[in-house]
């Protein structure tokens, strides 16, 4: 029988030296290869890059190398000139990944176009693919100094499109914040005018209350049901009031914070310089209809013209089947679905809808 030879383990002064090794990495890793000092000794220190070769430097090497004006870059062999203006704070720890987001920004805020700019999918393909070949040229050092010709002759060629697309960005992130601030107090007048009118309904029914506790004291016992399902019938048609009430105000408000993306009411003359598609539809952030005031779910469903509401046989017959809104089903779902269709421009021929 043969026996085996087994291996011993690595004993614990192996795993010491592994461990101290993975300690001076790291201790390398955050100090400064110009001054020598580490976080250890400075755990204040912060590390400084500057794009133009992306050697990592101590805050304090910055300040003592560069604050009388440019000078060469302290990394042996580089030689590149540097400012103190463009150094900036290391965000990723991979240089590598923080030297490819500096080139996209740089890239993408000379091409910036969108897909709206283009006529077909193909052409904004092909101005996609080169911004990919800038990037990876710049990025990897290929044919760097032809690259970044070419990338200034088109900003010298297209110096007022590049101005005028992102005079339109900055614009449109200005609206945002306009409309998230409308948005914002809308919210929080709906919310005080809701606990307004529910401290109200309180009072409202302590008052019903003691009524119909009077009541019932003055009364013979054969009126005291009567009286109990007067005030029960009561209740029930103030409640259905007070919702009415509730969404009219809250139309009303709807209508009061009804911006445009620009902050302000939308004017007439803005639909003869930019006329309504519908293929816009799935971009706009205030939805281009609002729903008058719905059927509430205990009331039959309103048949006659007259009536504030939508109205379609089918629909409001299944509003009232208990299978339906026990799975959460609402009619208000299937108006919605449909407007939201017609606007999105779904069952359109972009074809036809151009002719």
């Amino acid at each position: 029988m043969l026996e085996g030879k087994v291996d011993k383990p690595l004993s614990n002064n192996t795993d010491g030296n592994h461990n101290t090794n993975m300690s001076l990495d790291g201790r390398v890793k955050d100090m400064c290869p110009i001054c020598k000092t580490d976080k250890y000794l400075s755990p204040n220190m912060n590390f400084l890059i500057n794009p133009e070769c992306y050697h990592k430097i101590c805050e304090s090497c910055v300040d003592r190398i560069f604050s009388l004006g440019p000078a060469p870059c302290p990394y042996p062999g580089c030689g590149k000139i540097l400012r103190q203006n463009k150094f900036k704070k290391q965000v990723f720890e991979d240089l590598g990944i923080e030297k490819e987001i500096d080139i996209r920004k740089r890239v993408s805020a000379i091409y910036n176009k969108t897909q709206e700019d283009f006529e077909n999918l193909q052409d904004y393909n092909k101005y996609l693919e080169n911004i990919e070949d800038i990037v990876f040229n710049l990025n990897n050092g290929i044919n760097v100094e032809e690259t970044q010709a070419a990338l200034n002759k088109y900003e010298q060629e297209h110096k007022l499109e590049i101005l005028e697309k992102n005079m339109r960005e900055s614009q449109k992130n200005a609206d945002l914040g306009k409309y998230r601030e409308a948005m914002a107090l809308l919210k929080q007048e709906k919310l005080s005018i809701q606990k307004q009118m529910e401290i109200e309904d309180q009072e409202y029914q302590a008052q019903q209350k003691q009524e119909l506790l009077n009541k019932l004291s003055n009364s013979d016992n054969n009126n005291s049901e009567d009286i109990i399902a007067q005030a029960n019938l009561n209740m029930i048609k103030r409640s259905s009031l007070r919702k009415r009430q509730l969404q009219q105000i809250n139309s009303q408000l709807d209508q009061k914070y009804h911006l445009d993306s620009s902050g302000g009411k939308k004017k007439s003359s803005d639909k003869s310089k930019t006329p309504f598609t519908p293929f816009n539809g799935d971009r706009d952030l205030i939805k281009a209809y609002k729903f008058l005031p719905a059927v509430a779910e205990n009331e039959p469903a309103v048949s006659d013209s007259k009536a504030e509401t939508y109205y379609d046989p089918f629909v409001n017959k299944l509003a009232l089947d208990k299978q339906y809104l026990g799975a959460g089903w609402r009619q208000q779902y299937i108006f919605k679905k449909a407007l939201d269709e017609a606007f999105l421009g779904i069952g359109c021929f972009i074809e036809k809808e151009k002719s």
